[in-house]
């Protein structure tokens, strides 16, 4: 690397000193004297001088006229420059001056939309109002059709027990009776239900939970139904099995009586009317983390209402089916802090899952 930068050094040395020894040949060379004459003077020099200055006022006028260049050129561009600047500034204004107007007449047309929107709301609004003084007038004569209806059905179902106390009734004249009972009962069931429903509906529903014997609930709603059909061919059968696995006739659970009652009567009639003639429907009970109740029947759920079963108005297969038994179940069962679960992995059956808490 040393060797390199010193023959370098060397070189450039070398070439001065050629340089130098051309110049001083040259001078040697053009010593001879020549005469220049301009106007009334006139001057003797050599030739080598006159040859230098000649080189020399080249280079000075070529200087001087490459600067005067340079300097027009920058003043060309100047001016052009200028003029590129005014044009951008022109376009830019009447961009602006465009994209005003633009704005101007989209805030316009926004401003017209606003208020045709305000006017909707408005319109809207008195809309909603008046359908909230329907809905509050509604509710009201609802509530009164309930209260009267209850009233006249509790007098009808009470009545019938006094006429049963008469000694004089055959027989047939008591089955009457009875079923006259039975069907008030049930009517006024039917209209408790749907105020509950109603209330579990709106969140106005008021718990009041105690302890209940679900095994006596559930054998009674099967007595009920059996009784019910003159011509009932299904056997229910309930299994009761405590904490320790063994048989009992006790099955606390923490709940609502009317409430329990309501859905195991909509969960077994389901069960009744959806099994085929003849075929047993089994009931268990059984404790484990909570209360667990398996209401299983021969027959299945069509595949097309699986996954709606407990959904409101969800029926098939049943000619006056309103879809609203499973759902007043599942909400009742909520209602109770409970869960309700449909479940048909075995052919042919159906089995229905309510958990409830323990007492």
């Amino acid at each position: 690397m040393q060797f390199l930068i010193k023959f370098r050094q060397k070189s450039y040395l070398a070439v001065i000193i050629l340089i130098i020894l051309f110049f001083l040949l040259f001078i040697v060379q053009n010593t001879e004297q020549i005469q220049i004459i301009f106007l009334f003077w006139s001057i003797q020099l050599s030739r080598a001088l006159v040859l230098l200055g000649s080189l020399i006022l080249g280079i000075f006028i070529g200087t001087i006229a490459t600067i005067m260049r340079g300097m027009w050129d920058k003043t060309a561009n100047s001016a052009s420059d200028m003029e590129q600047t005014k044009l951008q500034n022109r376009v830019l204004e009447q961009a602006y001056e465009k994209s005003q107007r633009i704005t101007y007449a989209e805030l316009t047309t926004s401003i017209a939309d606003l208020e045709d929107a305000n006017q909707s709301i408005s319109v809207l609004k008195t809309e909603i109002d008046r359908l909230h003084g329907e809905i509050e007038a509604r509710e009201l004569i609802e509530k009164m059709i309930h209260h009267d209806l209850r009233s006249a059905l509790i007098a009808s179902a009470a009545l019938p027990e006094s006429v049963l106390s008469d000694p004089n009734l055959t027989d047939k004249q008591k089955i009457i009776v009875r079923l006259i009972r039975d069907s008030g009962e049930k009517m006024l069931e039917i209209l408790e239900s749907s105020l509950t429903l109603y209330r579990i509906e709106e969140g106005t529903y008021k718990k009041d939970f105690e302890t209940v014997n679900l095994f006596k609930i559930i054998s009674t709603i099967a007595k009920r139904i059996a009784s019910s059909h003159s011509n009932f061919e299904h056997d229910i059968s309930i299994s009761c099995m405590d904490a320790e696995g063994t048989k009992s006739d006790n099955f606390p659970v923490t709940g609502d009586k009317f409430l329990l009652y309501s859905i195991f009567m909509n969960l077994l009639t389901n069960a009744v009317e959806a099994s085929p003639r003849g075929k047993p429907i089994s009931v268990i009970l059984s404790k484990n983390e909570s209360c667990s109740i398996a209401i299983s029947n021969y027959g299945e759920v069509p595949e097309s209402i699986r996954d709606t079963f407990f959904d409101k108005m969800v029926t098939a297969g049943k000619k006056f089916g309103t879809g609203l038994g499973t759902y007043l179940a599942m909400l009742m069962v909520k209602a109770q802090n409970g869960n309700i679960e449909l479940n048909c992995s075995t052919p042919g059956m159906t089995t229905v899952y309510v958990h409830l808490p323990k007492a």
